[in-house]
């Protein structure tokens, strides 16, 4: 398991969905400290959100969530996930027809 920083793609990506809901500022003021691994999804680009020590941290709800096109015009559907401590769990990124993601995608202008 490879744990890395999260790319600055991803957090704007982040920064740019949940921007207008209440937890959103306390998220986004500790993205550049979060540390993450790439999910086991095929490709597809989800990030699973790692604590250290013991994480017995679990899904709670989805905070905000986004529709986008791959650059093959396949839709691909983003939802970033808490915990039941309100804090981010994951980015879940699903593409409709199951293949690797080709470019994340870029926060709409």
């Amino acid at each position: 398991m490879i744990v890395r920083k999260l790319k600055d793609e991803e957090i704007a990506l982040i920064t740019w969905m949940i921007k207008d809901t209440i937890e959103g500022q306390d998220i986004i003021n500790k993205l550049s400290d979060v540390n993450v691994k790439e999910m086991n999804d095929g490709g597809m680009g989800s990030l699973k959100v790692i604590v250290e020590g013991k994480d017995d941290r679990a899904y709670s709800r989805v905070l905000a969530e986004a529709d986008f096109s791959d650059v093959d015009q396949v839709p691909v559907f983003i939802s970033v996930i808490l915990d039941s401590n309100g804090k981010l769990f994951e980015l879940e990124v699903f593409k409709g027809d199951f293949s690797p993601l080709k470019r994340f995608p870029l926060v709409p202008q």
